[in-house]
Order: C-alpha cells, then sequence, then structure tokens
C-alpha cells in the first residue's frame, strides 16, 4: 500500500511539474529567464508573428480581444520572467487579482523617455470611474475574484492627458489577465492619435510554481503621420514597461 500510495504522489508531482512548465517551451523559459524579457515589435506592413504568447487559456484569449476592421499599425508582445522569491514575500494569485485591480497605485509610474532621456511621470493621476457616461471617482474594486469583472478608469497620462479605459477581468486559478481599451479619444495635444477602441494593452500574469511569467501585448491604429508614429511607438514600448515595474513593485510591499 506504502509503494502504491508513493507512486500515485510521484505521479501527482509529475504532472503538476509537467503543467508548470508548459506554459512555454523549454527553449523559449531558458531565454527569457536569462534575459529576464523577450520582446518583439511589428509595424503597419510587417507580418505579424507572435512567439511569446505563453500556453494558457488568459494568455490566448488577450489575441483575440482585437475586433476593429482595420489591422493594429503597432503590435508589441514582451514575456518577463519573474521570480517568486525576488519579491521578498509570497504572492498568489488572489494577491495578483488584487494588485491589478489596484488602479489607483498606478499614480506615479514612471517611464524612460526616449524622447527626453531621462525618467518621466507616466501617470499623474490614476482611478476608477463609475462608468463611461458617469466618470465620478471611485474607489479601487479589489475584493473577490477579479473573474469577469468589468470596470472603468481615469489615467492622467504623461503624453495623452487624461486618458479613459474600459478594464476587462479574467480569473482561473492559475492566471489573472485585465485588457485596457480607450472608451474615448487618446490625443497628443489638438491631434487625435487614436479613435476610442482604437488602443488595446492586455495584461497576463501567469503562476508557474516558483516564477510568475508576465506577458504584455499593445495593439494600436492611429493615423499614418511619420512623426506621430514615432512617438506612438515610444510611448506604448515605454508603458509596456512602465506597466510591468508597477505590477512589481506593488507585489514586493
Amino acid at each position: 500500500m506504502k509503494k502504491i500510495g508513493l507512486l500515485i504522489f510521484t505521479v501527482f508531482v509529475s504532472c503538476f511539474s509537467l503543467f508548470a512548465e508548459s506554459a512555454i517551451s523549454s527553449e523559449l523559459l531558458e531565454n527569457v529567464k536569462a534575459s529576464g524579457e523577450l520582446q518583439n515589435v511589428f509595424l503597419t506592413d510587417q507580418e505579424v508573428k507572435l512567439t511569446l504568447v505563453p500556453n494558457t487559456e488568459l494568455s490566448k484569449s488577450a489575441l483575440n480581444h482585437w475586433n476593429n476592421e482595420e489591422e493594429p499599425r503597432l503590435t508589441t508582445e514582451k514575456l518577463f520572467y519573474l521570480e517568486k522569491s525576488s519579491l521578498g514575500n509570497e504572492v498568489t494569485i488572489k494577491d495578483v487579482s488584487r494588485i491589478i485591480r489596484s488602479i489607483s497605485t498606478m499614480k506615479g509610474s514612471e517611464y524612460y523617455s526616449n524622447r527626453h532621456k531621462k525618467w518621466e511621470t507616466l501617470y499623474h493621476e490614476a482611478y476608477l470611474v463609475k462608468s463611461k457616461s458617469d466618470k465620478t471617482r471611485i474607489p479601487d474594486d479589489v475584493e473577490g475574484s477579479a473573474d469577469g469583472k468589468t470596470l472603468y478608469c481615469m489615467q492622467d497620462d504623461n503624453s495623452f492627458g487624461k486618458c479613459y479605459y474600459q478594464l476587462d477581468y479574467r480569473q482561473t486559478e492559475n492566471e489573472v489577465s485585465v485588457c485596457f481599451n480607450n472608451f474615448e479619444p487618446l490625443k497628443f495635444g489638438p491631434i487625435t492619435a487614436a479613435k476610442k477602441d482604437n488602443v488595446k494593452i492586455n495584461l497576463v500574469v501567469v503562476d508557474q510554481e516558483d516564477h510568475y511569467l508576465v506577458y504584455l501585448i499593445v495593439q494600436a491604429y492611429y493615423p499614418r503621420i511619420a512623426f506621430l508614429e514615432e512617438k506612438m511607438i515610444d510611448s506604448f514600448n515605454a508603458r509596456v514597461d512602465s506597466i510591468y515595474k508597477w505590477f512589481v513593485r506593488e507585489a514586493k510591499k
């Protein structure tokens, strides 16, 4: 009986380990673990080949939020490897769910400006609002599961000014995701940089036993103006890094 019990236990542990390792290939895991992050950027006429997507339900779902007639002019995907031990405390999926719904904590997040060659504040203010039509500020919604929640937020962006996003959340036993979708246009001063629903920012956090895989994909459509495209590429690539740094900062608290 003891041998049978030991065999069952060994099979269970092996299956659990297989699941934990199966989110990405062994080669990709080795590469992202060594570098800490990997990124692909695709512009207007380039063929989009996403190679960093974890093989999980919510990661795959993140690819399906773009439902516009026009194809994105910018697609950026980035995969981060985050050792749990580096966080200094135990961070569970429930904690991750709470963190990525704590929108007000994004206030003060910084990014490196390639144009100005210095660190700048990305979000001068950030908070939830009641709805698309009622922009009254409300507290962060962090209780219970995030699965199926739709929230709305305002971010006072260093480049675009006040931006309003719809936030669609999913949560399973091993991962949490959110999609930021602009429900109002983004502007560079008087210029409309992106019409409503033309920017999708997806964040997925996948629990992999001793580490987290953090996958971000940004898709954006904007006017084909040379100087604007350069600004949009710099802005959104900076946002990917800033969102990740925000998540890590909050996870360490």
